[in-house]
């Protein structure tokens, strides 16, 4: 069924796809093809078998999330066979179920008519997390069952697709976590920047990158970052060097510096945080330091969808609470959202009552913690 070249580079194609460096659409398209089938699938289960995640070939994303909402899905007499499948095994249709008594069930061939397939083979697949996958080939009628030289193909290739998966959960799993953690981090910071060993930038947030074009007290020349003062530079570029110098591992590291600025604005305060001890291991090659970007001259606002969705307040309650922040004055903060200011007090008493608050100072106080 499968030439050892063609098991080679099929292997070497999943492990891609699990990296991210392939999509998995094409690789289950050729996985399709080898088999000499109409689709292939894999579905990702949690803890309760409750799918979470679909990669498809043969159908559409919209067809797909349509039929496993369907009744037919919901009813068809072959999903508890298909749970019964002890992760890291592999099956075919007519080991697990009697055809003809599927064939007689309605919603076996309702199922079978919307998909256009008929045939199964396939694994299910053993994840991080006590999570599983079911990676499984779809044969149409005219195709028919799968060969036992199909089976014994599959075989040989199901551990490699359960390693591949596997590593790929971990993969994807980091990258979202990591992804989740720097937004939090730019939603609470004006910039961040991450540095490698060699205190090379290897990220920096839009907020950050502004921050440095505007020269206005801290930029980044020659490879180095340099603030205003000397003295502040010095202390800049000590406390980076105390983060991914070799010898500071381990060890507490890391700080504070205020940086002035030309344009008389209030400054900027510069937090230097060594990476999680996961990141300093490879710091040569990966993140070693964090740099927190802080602008004092600048007015962080609630959003307003937080002040809607928390608080129950009305879209120009929420328009007007976000102008008092800026503005603290009551008839400032009306004129900047454009209402009269018997308007604005009326939205300021109901504000009042919904936050739980008896005073504009306290409203303040409080929208400004939920930046």
């Amino acid at each position: 069924m499968l030439s050892n070249s063609d098991h080679d580079r099929l292997v070497a194609e999943i492990y891609s796809a699990a990296m991210g460096d392939t999509p998995w659409t094409a690789t289950l398209g050729h996985v399709a093809d080898l088999f000499r089938s109409s689709a292939s699938l894999i579905q990702v289960h949690d803890q309760t078998g409750q799918i979470t995640a679909v990669e498809n070939h043969g159908y559409s994303r919209e067809f797909s999330d349509a039929f496993f909402a369907s009744e037919a899905y919901a009813n068809d007499p072959r999903m508890p066979y298909f749970r019964s499948v002890r992760p890291g095994t592999i099956y075919f249709d007519r080991m697990l179920y009697d055809l003809e008594e599927m064939e007689r069930n309605r919603w076996c061939r309702e199922s079978c008519d919307i998909l256009k397939v008929k045939y199964q083979l396939g694994a299910m697949l053993r994840l991080p997390n006590d999570m599983t996958a079911g990676f499984a080939i779809l044969s149409s009628p005219g195709e028919g069952h799968a060969s036992p030289e199909a089976i014994q193909a599959f075989h040989r290739l199901a551990p490699h697709i359960e390693r591949a998966c596997a590593l790929g959960h971990v993969i994807e799993f980091d990258a979202a976590t990591r992804s989740a953690l720097l937004d939090a981090l730019t939603r609470k910071s004006d910039g961040v920047i991450l540095l490698d060993g060699s205190a090379r930038p290897t990220f920096m947030s839009d907020a950050a990158a502004e921050i440095l074009r505007a020269n206005d007290g801290i930029a980044f020349l020659d490879g180095t970052f340099v603030a205003r003062r000397p003295p502040e530079t010095r202390k800049l570029q000590n406390l980076i060097g105390s983060v991914v110098a070799p010898a500071s591992i381990g060890e507490k590291s890391g700080g504070r510096v205020l940086v002035t600025r030309p344009s008389g604005r209030r400054p900027y305060v510069l937090h230097i945080l060594p990476a999680p001890p996961a990141e300093r291991f490879l710091a040569g090659t990966s993140v070693a330091c964090v740099m927190h970007m802080q602008d004092l001259a600048r007015t962080m606002l609630p959003s307003k969808d937080y002040l809607r969705d928390v608080f129950g307040l009305t879209a120009r309650e929420a328009d007007f609470a976000a102008e008092l922040v800026r503005h603290t004055n009551l008839e400032n903060a009306a004129l900047h959202a454009g209402m009269a200011v018997n308007t604005a007090r009326n939205h300021l008493q109901s504000t009042f009552r919904k936050t739980g608050t008896s005073s504009q100072a306290e409203l303040v106080q409080l929208f400004t913690r939920l930046v």
